[in-house]
């Protein structure tokens, strides 16, 4: 089930022609560069003084803004997990890799409101988790932990997991972009695998995220 975004529109903030924009991001990124640096090896990310943030994108659209990101130079990451087995006419049907969370790109960029800012002129990109004023950071070693876990196979929705939720239920998010925030349980699951809807307080308001169920906490 996926609840996000459905009623939210993003905000290009330049309407000059996509060159000018290009252009534009190109000049922040080739300031930031040094920074701002980054290698992917086998799930494990290295280097960079620059913190990460969360883009919020169009659900079904983030490894098209990703790529979008890093054909500008700027770095990002869709961490990825294995979807949902079907079963058709007694066969098991593989799931396929999905976003662990849907909806969230992580940006590496240096933490100035203009940087921020720009982001929202990317195609199918709404905000910046937190807003570009106060964004919600996150660490080079917060990012690693939870794309290693999300390699490792932790959030595959056919894991196993120790927890059962009920609607209500407060919970621990234990990684990723709301890493160490809690939350309240919408949808309950008793399956003790697959995903869970939880609403998390940001900035005075409701957030409701579709999370794997391996990444709560009970509280």
């Amino acid at each position: 089930m996926m609840m996000q975004h459905k009623e939210l529109v993003g905000s290009p903030i330049a309407n000059e022609g996509n060159d000018g924009f290009r252009e534009r991001m190109r000049r922040i990124t080739d300031s930031m560069l040094d920074e701002g640096a980054l290698v992917t090896l086998n799930c494990r990310i290295n280097g960079g003084k620059a913190p990460w943030f969360a883009l919020r994108v169009w659900t079904g659209r983030e490894n098209a803004v990703e790529k979008t990101l890093e054909d500008m130079g700027i770095r990002s990451i869709v961490p990825m997990r294995k979807g949902p087995d079907y079963r058709r006419r007694g066969r098991i049907i593989r799931g396929q890799m999905v976003p662990v969370i849907h909806g969230y790109v992580l940006v590496q960029l240096l933490p100035r409101p203009e940087y921020l800012t720009g982001l929202q002129g990317v195609e199918h990109a709404i905000d910046v988790l937190g807003g570009c004023e106060r964004p919600r950071r996150l660490s080079d070693a917060e990012v690693n932990r939870f794309n290693t876990l999300a390699c490792g196979g932790e959030y595959d929705f056919e894991r196993p997991s120790d927890i059962v939720v009920g609607a209500g239920d407060r919970v621990l998010i234990t990684a990723g972009p709301f890493g160490s925030l809690a939350a309240e349980v919408v949808t309950p699951n008793r399956n003790r695998r697959g995903d869970v809807v939880v609403s998390i307080s940001i900035m005075g308001g409701q957030v409701p995220v579709t999370v794997p169920l391996a990444l709560l906490e009970r509280l």
